[in-house]
């Protein structure tokens, strides 16, 4: 039986009972409080245990959440920490084929550089040679006009 529902009839019997004339009090019946108040005696351990499974419940529930709440923190943690590394190893590979660019545009710029030496001097031997062959016509033309 409920505590509730105890208290209750132990009121019954409390406001049915007979008063005493001239005072304040009131004669009750012993045998029905004794009884009544044995049920509360009785009902309360069993009120105090379900109060303790109850707690017990919501300090399992909380440990539960707690746990939950360490795990996703700890997977956020990870992702996050997954994320920064793949930035970097983004950036990473960013600067490499940068300075990969950087290192082809300054080779090339020396094959150019190179090739156009090269070039120079091919013309420079090409015009030495133009010259001497110009000089020896020159030569023979002043050779057979004479």
């Amino acid at each position: 039986m409920e505590l509730q529902q105890l208290i209750n009839q132990l009121e019954t019997v409390i406001s049915q009972s007979k008063r005493v004339p001239l005072s304040q009090n009131i004669m009750v019946d012993e045998e029905a409080v004794r009884r009544i108040i044995d049920q509360m005696r009785v009902s309360v351990p069993d009120i105090i245990r379900q109060a303790e499974r109850t707690l017990g419940e919501r300090d399992r529930i909380i440990a539960q959440a707690n746990e939950e709440a360490t795990r996703i923190v700890q997977l956020g943690r990870e992702q996050a920490t997954d994320m920064v590394e793949h930035h970097e190893l983004a950036e990473e590979a960013r600067r490499r084929a940068h300075d990969m660019l950087l290192s082809a545009e300054r080779e090339a710029a020396g094959m150019r550089a190179d090739a156009d030496r090269y070039a120079l001097h091919t013309l420079s031997t090409l015009a030495e040679q133009v010259g001497k062959i110009e000089r020896e016509v020159q030569n023979g033309i002043a050779a057979l006009g004479k």
